[in-house]
């Protein structure tokens, strides 16, 4: 029942390292969006919006805050910034705050979930090497969701798939959110050699004709 910490180690490593796919999580995942940091408050820990319930972030040429889904933005990924008079921060940055505590470092959670802080370090830096040096590039031509054209598409060859043996576990729900962050990360989400979130993988449970 210990995958979920075994995870959030890699994961305090490659941030450690900053071996993190940045432009995957500005193109595709809501980790520039600004969070409500105000205690107390009955929307803290939710995305800023605006009037028409758009959700937020803080471009960082304009130095003001945009929509999130303006393709357009040069949106922060980290940093602390006032919007309408109210304190919020970027989704990234709360991830590396809380992930970069040294609760998470392998000496820290080794004994815990049984497997060697130098194995957790190589295991990493092995997951960082697939990502970042072995990239795959294929000639497929394609639109984001923004509209932009792609020449090419890339794929990361690192992906994890979590079933019955995780989420069989009290905490399996958890441990699965932890394993696709790592993955989101490493930006190999739906790509060539990531893990799909689309049919048909993963397969439906029970599995169609």
């Amino acid at each position: 029942g210990t995958d979920g910490l075994f995870v959030f180690a890699l994961i305090h490593e490659l941030l450690k390292a900053g071996r993190v796919d940045l432009d995957y999580l500005l193109r595709y995942t809501n980790a520039h969006v600004l969070v409500v940091q105000e205690p107390g408050a009955f929307d803290d820990g939710l995305f800023v919006r605006d009037a028409d319930g758009n959700p937020l972030t803080w471009d960082r040429v304009a130095k003001t805050s945009v929509k999130a889904a303006d393709p357009k933005a040069k949106p922060a990924l980290t940093g602390s910034f006032e919007v309408a008079g109210r304190r919020c921060t970027p989704v990234f940055q709360l991830i590396a705050d809380r992930y970069l505590d040294d609760s998470y470092a392998p000496d820290a959670v080794a004994e815990r979930c049984g497997i060697a802080a130098d194995t957790i370090r190589r295991i990493a830096a092995e997951l960082a090497h697939v990502a970042f040096e072995q990239t795959i590039e294929l000639p497929v031509v394609w639109t984001d969701w923004a509209g932009r054209r792609h020449e090419t598409i890339t794929g990361r060859p690192v992906s994890m798939h979590a079933m019955r043996g995780i989420s069989a576990h009290s905490n399996g729900f958890h441990t699965c959110r932890a394993i696709h962050l790592l993955q989101v990360l490493l930006g190999t989400v739906d790509v060539p050699g990531g893990f799909r979130f689309k049919p048909p993988y993963p397969r439906s449970a029970p599995p169609g004709g």
